[in-house]
């Protein structure tokens, strides 16, 4: 084929692909868009779950955030979601992630075991499908007064580490170590290069630093040490 006849066919397609953009161009620009008509199945709202993190408690079905997968089915009525076996919308609680958590508002809750206890057990992972919340455990205070155990956790802020701590109401003696600590959070060496860490209690008394007192029914620490005496006599 020769370059001319190439040129005149180029041509021809190009006037027809310029009267097709004009034909289109009078029928569509500046034209309102006709009404239509889109026909569907009716949807189920019932199925519908507004993100809400409150318990449900007020809602026969547990509406929320999805928080595992046995909360991505929808159980009948009066029912709770199976165990999960994988987690989703997993956080960190920082400053800058899930927001760090208010110490006057973190509580602690011991529910009554015999309450706990139903048929069927209640889910602990999925709360808003609870239908009724469990009773509170209680217990007696030094003033001989009845009260739930429920509270604040009781911490301790250490100004030098910038970490918080917990004030202890129980020691075991049989996991308590005594150590002592740099400014770095390492265990300080003596002049032998051991670690100045030691259990509170040993049953080898030359090396325990408390001895149970039969009589009074007490722990007793030792009262003084005297370098080279195991037992500081």
């Amino acid at each position: 084929m020769l370059l001319v006849d190439r040129i005149r066919e180029l041509e021809v397609a190009l006037d027809f692909l310029l009267s097709k953009v004009e034909d289109l161009s009078k029928n569509t620009e500046q034209k309102l868009m006709g009404s239509t008509t889109i026909v569907g199945g009716i949807e189920n709202k019932g199925l519908l779950s507004p993100v809400d993190i409150s318990t449900g408690l007020g809602a026969i079905m547990g509406n929320g955030v999805i928080w595992h997968d046995g909360e991505l089915d929808f159980p009948p009525a009066n029912a709770e979601a199976p165990l999960p076996t994988k987690g989703y919308n997993k956080h960190t609680h920082s400053r800058y992630s899930g927001g760090a958590i208010i110490k006057q508002n973190f509580e602690i809750v011991e529910y009554d075991p015999t309450d706990w206890v139903t048929v069927p057990p209640r889910n602990p992972h999925s709360q808003q499908f609870w239908q009724t919340n469990p009773k509170i455990r209680t217990t007696t205070n030094s003033k001989d007064e009845t009260v739930e155990m429920i509270g604040a956790l009781d911490l301790i802020f250490n100004s030098d580490t910038k970490k918080w701590g917990t004030a202890a109401y129980e020691i075991d003696i049989n996991k308590c170590y005594i150590v002592e600590r740099d400014a770095d959070g390492d265990i300080v060496l003596d002049s032998k290069g051991k670690e100045k860490k030691s259990p509170l209690y040993n049953t080898d008394q030359t090396k325990t630093s408390i001895q149970w007192d039969e009589d009074n029914q007490v722990w007793r620490l030792y009262a003084a040490f005297a370098p080279g005496t195991p037992s500081g006599e």
